[in-house]
């Protein structure tokens, strides 16, 4: 099949943006700030393409595409469009599932900041964490995955939003004034120059900087937490490992799958090669975390049609390629399989 104009990098930056995601978790700070501001929870889940039913369980992640269409939404009802230090504001260790509870056991801000390095993870993948010691401070360095074009796959928004809600467990464990000592952005600033961003975090805030740096005062992240407990941090970071081992194989097979796809769909023996293992290893692990290739396979494929069929500008023949279909009618049978609808019939009513 051939693409024309533009059409096909479209599709391939909707397919990363899709993929990529971070914990549903999130949604119990923004469901409080929505409430706050009066808000319609369902009617904005649903022209985000989120489903509440789904999102109830702590170990579905969401895309962070839809994360960031959600935070859009909500800022169309805020004057200062400063919806992600609302979400903030209302931060739950529970944000950062498991890691979260371990972070707050941690001895010091600075251990609780190393936890949330060496498990990112389990919180996001379009980032990578690095935390830099300076003579005056201890510098959270937030390096993002680059999309298309080398755009990175997180824009200002979603970062503001997580700087933000470390900020917050700063000083739920340290003090409820804590101050960072600087926060600088890659990204260009908002429509208001930051002036909110410096409202909530209390100190210099810089825009179009080299990196993304959030940084505390050395002295007031070597405090001893209140909350510090080592016996309840080794079992959180016991668990928090266990399930480390079981998102990051299924997470790296969806991965391999999903860039393939649209050459058709690959097989056991291409992902496994790819990830290093046999076939026999990839079954068997993916058997002891109770599941296996073929539904990691139909998963993906189903996720990113439903994904694809809300948008108007990608026909039903360039869907049943992008999601590794050789023909037509199978992606018409694997639909209404999913479904229970014909593709065509899912999205009339779908856009009605």
């Amino acid at each position: 099949m051939t693409f024309l104009g533009g059409r096909p990098q479209e599709c391939a930056t909707v397919l990363m943006e899709g993929y990529y995601s971070t914990l549903s978790s999130w949604m119990i700070p923004i469901a409080k700030a929505m409430q706050h501001y009066g808000l319609d929870m369902e009617q904005a889940l649903h022209e985000c393409g989120l489903d509440l039913r789904e999102l109830q369980s702590q170990e579905v992640r969401i895309s962070i595409r839809k994360l960031s269409a959600l935070i859009d939404y909500c800022n169309r009802f805020l004057p200062e469009q400063d919806f992600t230090v609302q979400i903030a504001r209302y931060f739950h260790p529970g944000v950062f599932h498991i890691l979260g509870y371990a972070m707050m056991s941690a001895d010091t801000l600075e251990e609780a900041l190393l936890q949330l390095v060496d498990y990112n993870s389990v919180v996001c993948d379009i980032s990578n964490l690095q935390l830099i010691e300076s003579p005056e401070a201890l510098v959270l360095d937030i390096a993002l995955m680059a999309g298309t074009e080398e755009q990175s796959l997180m824009r200002r928004q979603e970062l503001e939003a997580f700087m933000a809600m470390v900020v917050s467990f700063a000083r739920d464990v340290v003090d409820v004034d804590l101050q960072p000592a600087y926060v600088t952005f890659q990204f260009s600033p908002p429509a208001d120059q930051g002036q909110y961003l410096r409202a909530f975090f209390r100190c210099p805030v810089s825009f179009e900087q080299p990196r993304n740096l959030l940084a505390f005062d050395r002295s007031a992240a070597r405090q001893p937490l209140l909350s510090g407990n080592p016996a309840i941090r080794a079992g959180h970071e016991k668990i928090l490992n266990e399930f480390l081992a079981r998102i990051d194989l299924v997470h790296q097979v969806k991965c391999n799958i999903l860039e393939r796809l649209s050459l058709g769909a690959p097989t056991q023996t291409q992902v496994a090669a790819a990830l290093g293992m046999s076939v026999r290893n990839l079954q068997r692990k993916l058997s002891e975390l109770g599941t296996s290739y073929k539904q990691i396979l139909e998963h993906s494929r189903k996720t990113l049609a439903l994904n694809h069929i809300r948008r108007r500008d990608v026909t039903l023949s360039e869907i049943g390629y992008l999601v590794g279909f050789a023909s037509e009618a199978n992606f018409h049978r694997a639909f209404k399989r999913w479904t229970g609808q014909a593709p065509g019939e899912y999205r009339r009513q779908l856009l009605a």
